[in-house]
This record gives structure tokens, C-alpha cells and sequence, in this order.
């Protein structure tokens, strides 16, 4: 499996557009922190499209995907950089510090459209085109695995999954869990 996950970067690496060079780089700027997707989501709150409780979602969720791939996945599995192992992956831009597994741009780019997605669904293409360019330039610029990326995907799922969950459970049965709000 491990073979498959690099010969496939090779690939993609072999065959980039090195006029898409620039857009890779951009992307994957636009995607680091999952920023992009929690001002997007000020916006759409702001111009009242989107209620509070999805944007609350939204943070939670980016927030739920950055501490459990960067701060618990990342450091316990500890996979090298593809550019740290194998000496012919050429990568573009900088050298990211932290360990590969799971990419962290795709845990907050999945977590932020699957939330997106359902708080405005007329945008839903919208929101996974940009998820899936956030996740496809980690490989393009050659910094992470296909399995980094797609770990981080399974990772942004369940971390939308579960803020999902808790913020509609904290707005259906209020902050003190009794279901009657301002009840001590």
C-alpha cells in the first residue's frame, strides 16, 4: 500500500502543468488553518445567509480537524515528508515542518465543505471543487502522500460530523443540558 501511495505521487509529481504552478501555491495558501473557509462563512453570516449555528459548527469544526491532525495524529504516527524520503519528489515551495500523516489542509478543507455544504447547499459544487483543489495541491506541490490526503479528508468528515452533532444538540437542549434555556 505504502509502494502504490508513492509510486502515485511520483505520477502526479511527473505530470504537473507547470503553468498551474502559481494556482497550486495560491490554493494552497488560500487553504492553510481552513482561514478560508471560516471567513466564508463570516461573510455568508454577515450577509445573513447562513445562521449563527453554522458558522458555529464551522469553527468547531475547523477547529476539531486542526487539534486532531496537527496536535494528536500528526505528532503519534510521525510519517516523513515524501521530499524527507524519497530524494527524486521535486517539491514547489516551502518545506512544511511537521510530519505528513494526515494532511492537515485536507482535514480543514473537508470539514469545512461538508459544513458549508449543509448551511448553504445552493453553493454545495462550490464548496467541494474548493475542498478537493485544497487537497489535490498538497500532492501537486509534491508535500504530502495521496494517503496523507486522504486520511485528512476521513479526518475533516468526522470532525464536521461531530460539530454538527454537538451544536445542534447545544442549541436544541440549551447550555446547561436541561432543555430549558436560562434554567440553573
Amino acid at each position: 500500500m505504502l509502494t502504490l501511495d508513492a509510486r502515485l505521487l511520483a505520477w502526479i509529481v511527473a505530470h504537473r502543468v507547470h503553468a498551474l504552478d502559481g494556482f497550486m501555491l495560491t490554493i494552497t495558501s488560500v487553504g492553510r488553518g481552513g482561514v478560508v473557509w471560516l471567513a466564508i462563512g463570516a461573510a455568508f453570516l454577515a450577509a445573513r445567509r447562513m445562521p449563527l449555528t453554522a458558522f458555529l459548527s464551522l469553527a468547531l469544526a475547523i477547529l476539531t480537524a486542526t487539534l486532531l491532525v496537527d496536535h494528536a495524529l500528526k505528532p503519534l504516527v510521525g510519517r516523513a515528508r515524501p521530499f524527507e524520503t524519497r530524494g527524486h519528489i521535486e517539491i514547489i515551495g516551502a518545506r512544511p515542518g511537521r510530519a505528513s500523516f494526515p494532511s492537515g489542509h485536507s482535514a480543514n478543507a473537508f470539514a469545512g465543505a461538508v459544513v458549508m455544504a449543509r448551511a448553504v447547499p445552493a453553493w454545495s459544487a462550490a464548496w467541494w471543487t474548493l475542498a478537493c483543489l485544497i487537497a489535490f495541491s498538497r500532492l501537486y506541490l509534491g508535500v504530502h502522500y495521496p494517503l496523507d490526503v486522504a486520511a485528512g479528508a476521513l479526518c475533516g468528515l468526522a470532525c464536521a460530523a461531530f460539530s454538527l452533532w454537538a451544536i445542534a444538540r447545544i442549541d436544541r437542549d440549551g447550555v446547561n443540558g436541561s432543555g430549558r434555556r436560562g434554567d440553573s
